[in-house]
């Protein structure tokens, strides 16, 4: 009987748990999301040959991304404003751009680098 009992209640639980979990709703927010992006190419200034693995990072944010075997890159999740992003790969002098992001856009960009001469 005791058996019985507490398997009685353990059906309780897990049906009470189940049906709270059900009716929970997402939180309503005041609008859409306008989120947009920063994407573009990273090129050799002298040969314009496409960079690979350039480091490209938001100066005010820890998001860093790094070109891909295209030389391209994207940031997404940006705010609409402006920002700087700092770019920077072996053999080549850093660069600083200003990038101005408008709401609920792909900014395109192509960020020329200078190659280090000894």
């Amino acid at each position: 009987m005791k058996t019985i009992f507490t398997f009685i209640a353990i059906i309780c639980f897990i049906t009470l748990n189940i049906s709270s979990f059900a009716s929970k709703k997402e939180p309503k927010t005041s609008g859409p999301v306008t989120q947009s992006s920063i994407s573009g190419v990273v090129l050799d200034k002298d040969s314009n040959e496409k960079l690979t693995g350039v480091t490209i990072q938001l100066t005010t944010s820890d998001q860093k991304i790094y070109s891909n075997s295209k030389g391209e890159f994207t940031l997404d999740g940006i705010e609409p404003g402006t920002y700087k992003v700092k770019v920077n790969c072996i053999s080549y002098k850093d660069k600083e751009v200003t990038i101005k992001v408008s709401k609920s856009q792909n900014e395109k960009v192509s960020i020329l680098l200078n190659p280090i001469t000894p």
